[in-house]
């Protein structure tokens, strides 16, 4: 009868077993050990941060709230410059003091004041410019006026209509009448035309330009000038040779629209 004996060694292993478990344990609990103070360190560079933001965020608050404040650094001191005949102190100041548009040197808004002086009819442009700690800059181009657009309205260099009290301006100014559409086309055959007239003292008062593109010009002297649709300058300066053999005190118009020579209309006469 063969007997089985146990072998030992299964004991042995698991001796190993429970030897290798009690490392495991001894290195869990070593690592909590270790980490415990870590764990802290992290949580208290958390809550470090944490404050540190928070008072960043009142600090940056209570700053905006400050410079913002219109009772704080108020600007208090106004500069104007530029050439004005037509702009006065007193129209800059009625933009400025417009709520929100001015109150403190950090809050105004440049551009803001800017938009409203130009948005006054004489003001062709502005800038403006502020200095440490009150003071606000404000230079002033006034529209260049070159002519009365169709007895209405005001027009400047550019052939920009604006609309202006038509009493404050020069009343030296010629008068342009032209459809909506040939604004620019008119002021260009005036300062064509002008450019030469001027060159020989005579002064243009009116110009139109109809529907058909045909030109009349009115000078000073009461002579109305008929150009035509073509050649106009080609005419005007046969007006110029010829004139000085003419009666111009009995003149009210001469009819250029030939290829060459003119018809005379004369006053108070419809003979020609």
């Amino acid at each position: 009868m063969t007997a089985v004996i146990p072998t030992p060694r299964n004991e042995a292993l698991d001796d190993n077993i429970y030897a290798l478990t009690e490392l495991e344990i001894q290195a869990d609990e070593f690592c909590a050990e270790e980490l415990a103070p870590l764990r802290l360190r992290r949580s208290l560079g958390l809550f470090f941060f944490f404050l540190v933001l928070v008072f960043f965020s009142w600090m940056f608050s209570s700053m905006e709230a400050y410079l913002t404040d219109a009772s704080k650094m108020p600007m208090s001191a106004l500069i104007i410059q530029g050439d004005r005949e037509y702009v006065s102190d007193d129209d800059i100041r009625a933009v400025l003091l417009q709520k929100p548009a001015i109150e403190n040197y950090f809050s105004v808004n440049v551009d803001d004041i800017q938009n409203k002086i130009e948005s006054l009819p004489w003001v062709y442009h502005a800038s403006v410019r502020k200095s440490w700690p009150d003071l606000l800059r404000v230079y002033i181009q006034e529209q260049p006026v070159v002519a009365v657009w169709n007895d209405t309205h005001l027009l400047n260099e550019d052939g920009i209509v604006f609309d202006a009290a038509m009493n404050s301006a020069p009343k030296s100014l010629v008068k342009l009448y032209s459809p909506n559409d040939k604004i620019e086309q008119t002021l260009a055959k005036f300062n064509e035309f002008n450019g030469l007239l001027k060159l020989n003292n005579y002064k243009i008062v009116k110009v139109s330009l109809n529907l058909r593109n045909a030109i009349t010009v009115e000078l000073s002297n009461g002579i109305m000038l008929r150009l035509g649709r073509e050649n106009a300058i080609s005419r005007i300066q046969r007006y110029i040779d010829y004139v000085a053999v003419l009666d111009k005190e009995k003149i009210a118009y001469i009819d250029l629209r030939y290829d060459t020579g003119f018809s005379v209309g004369w006053k108070n006469d419809n003979k020609e």
